[in-house]
């Protein structure tokens, strides 16, 4: 029985449920073969309905105590309730009679996967490939691959990528799948080789085109991301998140005004979305352009007051606008809808510390190092907030254990020279900055905007002055 039976045909499947869930209201048993069995339990599974998902398991195998279809069904509807050995003895005991069935052997890898046990499940996959037809490899690679990358071992993962792509070359969704794992792996410049190389053989595919854009975007080259996407539009001048891209790329070279013009093209081919006009109102606050960028947030919140970027974006603008109290509120807003954005807790640190609301700060900071303790700004905005208090010797402890965490973080230290300097320690400063700009020469300048009066420091500025002149 194909799938195309189970899922197509509605009016089998309604016929198949309705005679099904008539005979559970009616306790009366009624016969039903193997295979219509595998449709109800299909039907039911995919529809979550693990009760009668269940009732159908149980009755099927009164029925047909002997079939090892119904019997992989019920492994896996036991896997899914965490009865995860059940389940592996159940197929166990199948493969004693059948040793060499790919699915008994695949829904074992699945059980495994499940118990996060992604070695044990690859080693079936592996072991599955040997017993299956050509046309099924794909499908295994591809497994294999999300395995892997379950592990963090990406280079594996890319390898077993290939292999599935190899098999079906033009699959968009491979093709994303391989630009992910070279984003997560740091590898922009290697997937920059590898879809040039795609493309050569497969000029018209727009998922590689469309990464080839992102691996450009990650690594700052905008001009060349600007003409990957545009690429994506000669074939398909629809494609919407290339135009979202291409704006994001204008955004980062700073024009502002064409990342817009290209944000509203897309207004011709699909209804405005709210992180569209949130993109398009950022842009006019990075031009500090505040009414219509206010305007454009609020079009963002009116399609989706769930989205938490507008409510910062509004809250930032306020607080430009002096009025710190109420972007507060839209901050918190912010939070609120997404607690785990480390950007958003910093921005409302920073704002209680400007009303000296330091046991709220506080209280941001320790979520942020919770959240994530290798955040760049974490350590010297949480440090600022001492100085602003003049409590300078626990601004520099804090600064220290942060180059504990980062010890190649510039701005953690330029803020421990800054610190140590408010700190009457010049001994140390100068220590601090040496390696500062060993790391990061240019940061001086933020030093320099942090704390103007280091200029009046002469040590200080002769270090600066001596790395100028052996750049």
């Amino acid at each position: 029985m194909s799938d195309d039976f189970y899922w197509n045909d509605d009016y089998q499947i309604e016929g198949l449920t309705s005679r099904f869930e008539n005979m559970l209201l009616g306790g009366e048993g009624e016969y039903f073969d193997a295979e219509e069995f595998e449709v109800l339990v299909d039907y039911y599974q995919h529809s979550f309905n693990t009760e009668k998902s269940r009732l159908a398991l149980d009755i099927a195998l009164q029925q047909h105590p002997f079939s090892s279809s119904l019997k992989i069904k019920q492994a896996r509807q036991l896997a899914t309730e965490n009865n995860f050995l059940l389940a592996l003895d159940i197929l166990g005991d199948l493969e004693l009679s059948e040793p060499n069935d790919p699915e008994i052997i695949m829904t074992r890898g699945t059980i495994y996967s499940m118990m996060m046990e992604f070695k044990k499940a690859i080693e079936e996959y592996k072991n599955a490939m040997q017993f299956v037809d050509e046309e099924e490899l794909e499908e295994i690679y591809s497994t294999i691959a999300f395995e892997y990358e379950n592990l963090g071992e990406y280079g594996n993962a890319l390898t077993f990528l290939n292999k599935a792509l190899n098999k079906s070359p033009e699959s968009e969704a491979l093709l994303f799948e391989i630009g992910l794992c070279y984003e997560v792996d740091k590898r922009l410049e290697d997937a920059v080789f590898f879809f040039h190389n795609h493309l050569e053989k497969y000029p018209y595919s727009i998922a590689a085109w469309f990464n080839l854009g992102l691996a450009y975007h990650h690594l700052e080259h905008y001009e060349k991301a600007i003409d990957s996407f545009e690429y994506v539009l000669a074939i398909d001048h629809k494609y919407i998140a290339a135009y979202m891209s291409i704006g994001q790329a204008y955004a980062g070279l700073e024009n502002y005004t064409k990342a817009i013009e290209v944000y509203r093209e897309s207004f011709d081919f699909e209804k405005p979305e709210a992180l569209t006009y949130y993109n398009i109102g950022e842009c006019y606050e990075k031009m500090q352009d505040y009414r219509p960028a206010l305007i454009n947030y609020r079009k963002a919140i009116d399609l989706d007051e769930e989205l938490p970027e507008p409510w910062a974006g509004i809250g930032v603008i306020f607080d430009e606008e002096g009025n710190t109290k109420t972007a507060i509120r839209y901050l918190e807003k912010a939070c609120q809808l997404d607690p785990l954005n480390a950007e958003f807790l910093l921005i409302l640190a920073e704002l209680y510390i400007k009303l000296e609301q330091f046991d709220k700060a506080t209280d941001c900071f320790n979520k942020i190092e919770e959240i994530d303790p290798n955040d760049p700004y974490l350590w010297a905005e949480h440090a600022n907030m001492y100085v602003v208090k003049g409590e300078y010797d626990t601004a520099v402890n804090l600064l220290k254990t942060g180059l504990v965490n980062q010890p190649e973080n510039s701005i953690i230290l330029y803020r421990l020279v800054a610190s140590l300097i408010l700190n009457k320690n010049t001994v140390q400063a100068c220590y601090y900055l040496e390696n500062a700009l060993e790391i990061d020469y240019e940061g001086h300048k933020e030093l320099m905007e942090y704390y103007p009066d280091v200029i009046l420091v002469p040590k200080i500025v002769d270090l600066i002055r001596s790395y100028q002149l052996h750049r």
